[in-house]
């Protein structure tokens, strides 16, 4: 029975990926002769099945111990042994703080100074190298090798992992990945590892597994975008109803086509999203301007009580073609594609009419949200401001910028065309149509606007730009 809760609490420990010891122990000390740094000495050990519990005895029993390697100040210059599960001390040292250079694992390990000792834990073996440094003057390098008691093969370690998974003992697996992970954790398969823990862990229902090595695989690898799908499955698997898909997933990168599609599903089912999430969908679709999509993120918006955004790209989804046609065209109520008819919205949340405040205004707020990147909603407060405004060049100018941003270069050139008193912007639009004509290999014409561009306002920034860009062409 002893035995039988001293393993449970190991797979415990092991399973929480955490460190053993969170206080220095006060007992068992190792103190280290300082005529050298003594080479620790491990134990052969043939691991099979049966004996994967057996190891996770033995490393509990030693872990368990509280032991300290004390080594001296003189000592740190040279390389330093510790077993894993050991704490390593190096005491009345000159220095404060030390920055990690590399380690076999990014966290779960304890590698720091207090009160002028060193102090290092970690249940992984490999070598772990710091600088150290006394507040902003560097004093040296550690280097620590921390070292299993026990020896064994990875091939053994690995043909266990292999027959735990395809004979679906989840209990085996665990173990023996837990120990993979101590003694090999640089190993190229950790990640297959992880995602075979996860495939069985996710068939058994294992909220607490499945967490831990979602975690793992984030904070310890650059996954590519299959891989991200399938981690985005898992999570929303076991959401359990509430699923809120992290920031991970959010960072928005145009290339990663398969992934962006998957987060756009994956919303699409739930039928919910937080501001986060919609910002996602916005810039999906500054790229892909599907139907679907604008449908999608229309809806949501208008779940949300956000009738501007929600009307914006429910239009779009009815004329995906036409994406610079005016705001208060789409939303009067005789129009033929009223939005309203398809979607069943009360007369009394359409407006009418835009005053020229309201134009001055909804300008202010389009430049606003493009200084801030949110390239939807600018887009949204210049059509709304289009149709009332005094001034067609000043909305054309920076609703064209907008989509310049976008790198929508054909949309951003339709609205330039329409700039005829640029006033103060003239250097800047020059330089963007010199830009949008080299992208389109209109080499001359590229040249000659950026050319006005420098000769409008040479000492300007845009001036300035435009003298360096052409001397890529």
């Amino acid at each position: 029975m002893k035995k039988i809760l001293l393993i449970s609490a190991t797979a415990l420990i092991f399973f929480s990926c955490t460190n053993l010891q969170t206080q220095l122990p006060t007992q068992s000390k190792v103190v280290v002769p300082s005529v050298k740094n003594p080479v620790l000495q491990q134990d052969n050990f043939f691991l099979n099945e049966s004996g994967v519990a057996y190891l996770y005895d033995l490393i509990q029993r030693d872990s368990s111990t509280n032991a300290i390697r004390e080594y001296l100040p003189s000592q740190m210059m040279a390389p330093m042994e510790v077993y894993a599960g050991e704490t390593l001390i190096v005491n009345n040292i000159n220095a404060d703080r030390v920055k990690i250079i590399s380690s076999p694992i990014k966290n779960d390990f304890t590698f720091n100074i207090s009160g002028n000792s060193l102090n290092f834990n970690s249940l992984y073996q490999g070598e772990y190298i710091a600088e150290i440094y006394k507040g902003f003057t560097y004093v040296g390098t550690v280097k620590i090798k921390n070292k299993l008691k026990y020896n064994f093969t990875e091939k053994d370690n690995y043909d266990i992992i292999l027959n735990s998974y395809n004979n679906k003992n989840l209990d085996l697996l665990v173990k023996s990945a837990q120990l993979y992970l101590i003694a090999f954790p640089t190993n190229s398969k950790q990640k297959d590892v992880a995602f075979m823990v996860l495939n069985l862990g996710s068939a058994n229902g294992n909220q607490l597994l499945i967490n831990k090595e979602i975690r793992y695989l984030k904070e310890n690898f650059s996954l590519n975008e299959d891989e991200k799908i399938k981690l985005l499955a898992f999570e929303e698997k076991s959401s359990d109803g509430s699923f809120i898909i992290n920031n991970y997933y959010l960072d928005y990168n145009r290339s990663n086509l398969k992934l962006n599609t998957e987060i756009m599903r994956a919303i699409q089912r739930k039928n919910n999203a937080t501001a986060d999430e919609l910002q996602f969908l916005e810039n999906f679709y500054g790229d892909s301007q599907s139907t679907e999509l604008a449908l999608l993120i229309g809806n949501l918006y208008m779940q949300k009580g956000d009738s501007d955004k929600g009307n914006y790209y429910l239009s779009l989804a009815g004329s995906s073609s036409n994406l610079n046609s005016n705001f208060s065209n789409l939303t009067t109520p005789t129009s033929e594609n009223s939005i309203l008819s398809s979607n069943n919205i009360g007369e009394d949340e359409v407006v009418t009419s835009v005053s020229p405040s309201d134009s001055s205004k909804n300008i202010t707020n389009g430049i606003d949200a493009l200084n801030r990147k949110s390239y939807s909603e600018a887009l949204i407060f210049f059509n709304k401001a289009e149709s009332s405004s005094t001034n067609i060049s000043e909305v054309s100018f920076y609703r064209g910028k907008t989509y310049f941003s976008m790198n929508n270069f054909d949309k951003a050139l339709s609205d330039f065309d329409k700039v005829t008193t640029p006033g103060e912007n003239t250097s800047e639009l020059y330089y963007y149509l010199g830009v949008i004509y080299h992208k389109k290999g209109d080499i001359e014409k590229a040249k000659d606007y950026l050319r006005k561009s420098r000769e409008n306002n040479p000492s300007s920034t845009w001036g300035r730009k435009s003298s360096i860009y052409l001397l890529k062409l």
